[in-house]
């Protein structure tokens, strides 16, 4: 749909399309009212949310991202919001919005970001419950990947390239604990390269294999198992839930790339209202 055709179909000028829609982006629809307005809806139609929740973010460049929160299995979008990080406190009050008003948190899955753990496990302190969190094993792998490089330098670094290679085929314990020995059985044998270190000037030095122990180190050190999803079969392995929903929104907002920065996110807000709820207009929200 262009301006063109809005032109000709509604009969107005091109400066008084674009003078509607600069009001209409103007009063962009408020996240918390949306969730308060999706509980109402969901119900009315006897409707109960998983309690599962996805959360993942997009950038805008360096300086602006797009924090989304996704229930499962219902589907349901439950809450965005636009940041210039994907900060420990702001992700924190939107969890605590989330539980303030019914959400079970059942589990959480995330990219593995250290705010976000800290963020799901104070909640999880506050609430006085245990919320099991998945590491998304889809980021996992393409962060060990993109470490480790297509053509790996070392016997090393192709061994666990091919180790890791398997991490999103587990689907049960046993294969757990064989991808486990596994890894256990590379470190025994390459773990020495880990240590090495490479010395400059003035006494500084730096691990010789950097890449390569930050890749082990994301598959062996980490705050949580990346295998939670085998202890309970509803939590998610992965965010892929949640990246779809980038993909069409990036689609949407490259058509439009002439607009503020300011106007994006609130054509962004529009879509994921007008989503859910097709009759929504702006004074609804006010």
């Amino acid at each position: 749909m262009t301006v063109n055709y809005l032109v000709r179909r509604w009969r107005v000028s091109r400066q008084t399309l674009s003078s509607n829609f600069n009001l209409f982006l103007a009063k962009p629809p408020s996240p918390r009212e949306y969730f308060l307005h999706l509980l109402a809806k969901m119900k009315e139609q006897s409707l109960t949310l998983g309690g599962y929740l996805l959360l993942d973010a997009d950038w805008f460049g360096r300086d602006r991202c797009l924090l989304l929160y996704k229930d499962h299995p219902t589907g349901k979008l439950l809450l965005w919001r636009f940041a210039d990080s994907e900060s420990y406190g702001e992700i924190l009050l939107d969890l605590l919005f989330l539980a303030e008003h019914g959400y079970p948190f059942n589990g959480a899955v995330s990219d593995g970001r250290r705010s976000i753990f800290a963020a799901v496990k104070s909640l999880a302190d506050s609430l006085k419950k245990v919320i099991p969190h998945q590491r998304c094993l889809v980021h996992t792998q393409m962060m060990v990947q993109g470490l480790l490089t297509r053509k790996p330098k070392t016997e090393a670094g192709w061994r666990l390239r091919e180790i890791v290679s398997y991490l999103n085929q587990i689907k049960t314990v046993y294969e757990r604990n064989i991808w486990q020995k596994w890894l256990t059985r590379w470190e025994t044998r390459y773990g020495s390269l880990l240590k090495e270190r490479t010395y400059g000037e003035n006494g500084h030095w730096w691990h010789t294999h950097r890449n390569l122990r930050r890749a082990y180190r994301t598959l062996a050190v980490n705050p949580e198992p990346p295998f939670r999803y085998l202890e309970d079969h509803n939590l998610p392995k992965d965010t892929n839930g949640i990246e779809g929903v980038f993909s069409q929104l990036d689609d949407k907002v490259s058509r439009h790339r002439g607009l503020r920065q300011e106007k994006k996110e609130a054509l962004i807000s529009y879509y994921i209202h007008l989503k859910e709820f097709p009759k929504f207009t702006p004074e609804t929200n006010r």
